[in-house]
């Protein structure tokens, strides 16, 4: 992710450079921008600063420098081209229409902070699970991921999420991971919002790769022991509905260039219905071919941002995995991928809300 922005930095530096000119002052501008950028960027890698909201910041409107350079440096070309004295009069009102429409991404960049800020949406998804237990049926899962508590998600934001889905009277919580972006993030003030989660069968979870990130497995296990929360690191648990019995396990974030679920099946109980969490989506073929009835997964954001509104391949996540948002059914296997809740790296969504998921079976 570093080496990403790093490139980014420097790609917005060169294109400004290239097309509006070394002028004095705006060079001494593009310095200090890039200077600040590529010293947030430092700082966030070794672990600088991890109290400083403002590295956050800094690292995240670099890269919205990198997109509005894009538009800008097409808008002042095209307009410097127009500009030209022999140009045709005709011919120049065309370049200097252009222009002002090379400006336009500017104003998506704007709704896509707007969209990233409102609060959660409700989504409700009804499951059909062939062979379901009668007493199973109807059950509400509440389904939260990617909150990134951070300074573009605080802890405000969450408590009333917290509020907005106790509301909706869930059976059961579960979290797929992403908590919070990196270190410094307030990792016991989100445990303590989240153990607020009222439902009748306790809170159960599992870890994501911003767990990882921040450094923070052990201590978000600890602090969710303490606060009623059990994160399932390759563990299960077995829990009771009438005469019917839901096993739910949970496994640490799946490592690209490792077997996905190497150990999973042995979580699994037969005669049972098996709900697998697991934070990143592009395990469920492995899933389906272990049987597993339900997995649950985020990881994906819907892409954050996206254009599929234009065309349906014009998604980031793409890139990652096939399974981006929704439901999704395989043989007797199903998986609902979340959008989430925060953002990461900017502050932003696009194509995509953030929401609170309550899955019922049926």
């Amino acid at each position: 992710m570093h080496l990403l922005e790093l490139i980014l930095v420097c790609l917005a530096a060169a294109l400004n450079l290239r097309v509006t000119g070394a002028s004095r002052l705006y060079g001494i501008v593009l310095t200090v921008w890039t200077t600040l950028s590529l010293s947030a960027l430092a700082a966030d890698a070794i672990r600088l600063f991890e109290w400083l909201p403002a590295v956050q910041w800094v690292r995240s409107l670099g890269f919205f420098w990198f997109l509005a350079s894009i538009p800008i440096c097409m808008a002042r070309a095209i307009r410097r081209q127009a500009d030209q004295p022999t140009m045709d009069p005709q011919r120049r009102q065309i370049l200097k229409s252009g222009a002002a429409l090379a400006l336009t991404p500017l104003s998506g960049i704007g709704f896509a902070i707007h969209k990233a800020n409102q609060d959660a949406a409700v989504r409700v998804v009804d499951i059909p699970i062939p062979g379901m237990p009668a007493d199973l049926r109807g059950l509400k899962l509440l389904h939260l991921s990617d909150l990134h508590v951070s300074s573009f998600f605080p802890i405000e934001r969450l408590r009333r999420v917290v509020d907005q889905a106790n509301t909706l009277n869930p059976d059961l919580a579960l979290i797929t991971g992403d908590l919070i972006t990196s270190y410094g993030d307030p990792l016991e003030e989100t445990i303590r919002e989240i153990s607020r989660l009222r439902a009748c069968s306790g809170i159960w979870g599992c870890l994501g790769n911003h767990e990882i990130v921040a450094g923070a497995e052990e201590e978000a296990t600890h602090l969710g022991q303490r606060a009623g929360i059990e994160f399932l690191r390759s563990q299960n648990r077995r829990l009771h509905f009438g005469k019917a019995t839901i096993n739910v396990a949970g496994v640490d974030y799946q490592r690209k260039g490792r077997p996905y679920l190497s150990q999973a099946n042995q979580l699994m109980r037969e005669d049972e219905f098996n709900v697998l969490l697991s934070h990143n989506p592009d395990v469920f073929q492995q899933a389906s071919s272990q049987r597993w009835d339900l997995t649950l997964a985020g990881h994906t954001h819907g892409g954050q941002v996206n254009l599929e509104f234009l065309h349906p391949s014009l998604n980031p996540a793409l890139f990652y995995t096939p399974f981006i948002y929704g439901l999704y059914s395989q043989e007797k296997s199903s998986m609902y991928v979340t959008s989430g809740l925060g953002t990461v790296g900017i502050p932003a969504r696009l194509g995509t809300k953030s929401e609170i998921a309550l899955i019922r079976l049926v």
